[in-house]
């Protein structure tokens, strides 16, 4: 008995509230390390004010939930490790390149896992009617839903910043050959680029000022450059990074160099642009069978029909 009571307790719709509880267990980590940072900042916030006695706290501005939100998601994740290092890469090509990014990120996942999990609670009298465990599917689903959203939003913004870049990175490289040829340095060339493309293409003159700062902060060229092709994430990007490299090393002429690989790399863009035309016809081919086929057939075989009807005697 005491077992049948127990499978019917487990098997009532009310798991999801079980679940509930510990997604909020799995929560306490966060909470512990929010209040260990919130702790941490007023100890650094009374050493500052004791070695600055003039100083007079302004009173914080807005709203209090929302600022409290903020610092826990600002807090409330790990921010070393592989896992981090990775995520803040993928940050990095989304274009959130903010300090606390990867923290907001964390905490938007943990949102995205309780929320629905708080609504499937209360929603539980309207699964009255199903069956019994269709509450433990919906969450399961939920929580499967609430972990991947936030990395397939991810996905497609770094989908579109790369198409957009793409599109953009022949004018770069027309603009910074027109830079070396006319005298310019390359460093020079790279800042005068993404001052001409900030409205055009913001993208890329995002990561040329990146890469502007870098070079001008002491940091090697082929390092730089690098950095910049993994933030970029092009092959376009890659490639004149490994030229630039060896032009560095080798003592070529970077101008001529440039040149070359900018008319190269609109050769393989038409190239490019002709494999897709090449493939179309075969990709309408299922389309054409399934949509126009059906229609001329009937078209075209439907007033035989009709007049085979009326002749035939009724």
């Amino acid at each position: 008995m005491p077992g049948a009571m127990s499978m019917t307790f487990l098997s009532e719709p009310a798991i999801p509230a079980l679940l509930f509880f510990l997604a909020m267990l799995a929560a306490i980590p966060g909470i512990i390390s929010f209040l260990r940072s919130r702790k941490a900042d007023e100890d650094v916030s009374r050493r500052l004010v004791r070695r600055n006695p003039d100083a007079i706290d302004q009173p914080r501005r807005g709203n209090v939930i929302a600022q409290a939100v903020l610092g826990f998601a600002d807090n409330a994740a790990p921010t070393e490790g592989e896992e981090v290092n990775a995520v803040r890469g993928k940050l990095n090509m989304a274009g959130f390149t903010q300090k606390n990014a990867v923290s907001r990120y964390f905490a938007a996942r943990f949102v995205c896992v309780v929320i629905p999990q708080v609504a499937l609670f209360f929603s539980l009298p309207y699964f009255a009617d199903l069956p019994k465990y269709a509450p433990i599917g919906a969450s399961l689903l939920l929580v499967v839903l609430g972990l991947g959203a936030p990395g397939k939003y991810l996905d497609m913004r770094i989908a579109q910043r790369k198409q957009a870049a793409s599109l953009g990175f022949p004018d770069m490289m027309d603009l910074l050959v027109a830079c070396v040829e006319a005298g310019l340095s390359l460093d020079a060339a790279v800042q005068r680029v993404g001052e001409e493309l900030e409205l055009r293409h913001p993208i890329i003159a995002g990561h040329m000022r990146t890469l502007s700062l870098e070079l001008r902060a002491g940091r090697a060229r082929k390092k730089a450059w690098r950095a910049f092709a993994d933030r970029l994430g092009l092959e376009e990007a890659g490639s004149l990074a490994t030229m630039l490299r060896q032009a560095e090393e080798m003592g070529t002429s970077l101008g001529q160099t440039l040149r070359v690989f900018s008319a190269d790399m609109r050769q393989r863009r038409i190239l490019y642009a002709e494999e897709k035309a090449m493939a179309l016809p075969a990709k309408l081919t299922l389309p054409l069978i399934f949509f126009v086929f059906p229609v001329l057939l009937g078209v075209l075989t439907l007033p035989a029909v009709v007049m085979l009807g009326r002749a035939l005697p009724s």
